[in-house]
């Protein structure tokens, strides 16, 4: 578990950090200090620094290392498959904890519509691989509660309630995340449905032999309903909408981890 410990100049990482975010000098004394069991974490001497405290603040206040789940099933190391759709194509099969998380979530989203007192602006996830230095990401997105009518519940949310081919964002259809991973990485599907997109997602998930199902590492997933309650990752800023905070979200990782980040657009140009 993440221990973080104040300085005694500003009491929180929230004031320094958020004010060098905002273009403040970028040479304030850096005001967290993060810890593991397997790593302590050194305070940096570059611009860095503050960027750095944003990030392990936001992860530590949302517990996203302790909440976390396997994002696929497997087994021995190797990810799971199994048969899909009429014709049953082979898909990777997501893991029992990630379902379960992932429903949950949907029917509160969906209870808050059907009783016209929505709280929450949807979904937001992490895909992250779990390394001895923490949490290190690589994916950051999200599914609102509103589709594109007038005031709609979202169709990725409705099929959480049963459904599995949209499932917020993570179907197994084509056009969803787990849909298109399974075209790039398992045989039988055509080549119209693999994408440079998720070719990249493979190279970063699997051992780069062909047709390998070996994992590079603990890929985990990460999922909560934002809203009012939740801590954003510029803590000063205060309450966040759940499209700004995926921004700011991958501003922030993509920045720390510009090798290992999958997201393409709001990433920080270096």
């Amino acid at each position: 578990m993440w221990r973080i410990r104040a300085c005694r100049r500003c009491r929180s990482c929230s004031q320094a950090c958020a004010w060098s975010l905002r273009g403040g000098a970028n040479t304030a004394t850096p005001c967290l200090q993060v810890t593991s069991s397997a790593k302590e974490y050194k305070p940096l001497s570059d611009a860095n620094t503050s960027t750095l405290n944003l990030w392990y603040s936001f992860i530590a206040s949302n517990r996203i290392d302790e909440e976390s789940v396997p994002l696929f099933a497997s087994h021995g190391g190797l990810a799971v498959t199994m048969p899909y759709g009429r014709e049953g194509r082979l898909v990777l099969r997501r893991s029992v904890e990630m379902d379960s998380l992932m429903r949950r979530l949907g029917q509160e989203l969906i209870s808050e519509f059907r009783e016209g007192n929505v709280r929450h602006d949807g979904i937001l996830y992490l895909m992250f691989r779990r390394e001895p230095s923490g949490v290190v990401p690589l994916y950051v997105g999200k599914a609102e509660i509103y589709g594109k009518g007038d005031a709609n519940l979202s169709a990725n949310i409705a099929d959480l309630a049963s459904g599995e081919g949209m499932f917020g964002r993570w179907g197994y259809n084509y056009a969803y995340h787990i849909g298109d991973l399974s075209a790039v990485t398992l045989k039988g599907h055509p080549d119209s449905k693999r994408t440079q997109k998720y070719e990249h997602w493979r190279r970063a998930l699997f051992d780069d032999a062909n047709d390998s199902l070996r994992m590079k590492g603990d890929v985990r997933f990460w999922a909560c309903l934002w809203g009012p309650d939740r801590q954003s990752v510029w803590r000063e800023y205060g309450v966040t909408r759940l499209a700004f905070e995926e921004y700011l979200l991958i501003g922030v990782a993509s920045d720390l981890y510009p090798h290992d980040l999958l997201n393409r657009t709001g990433r920080a140009v270096r």
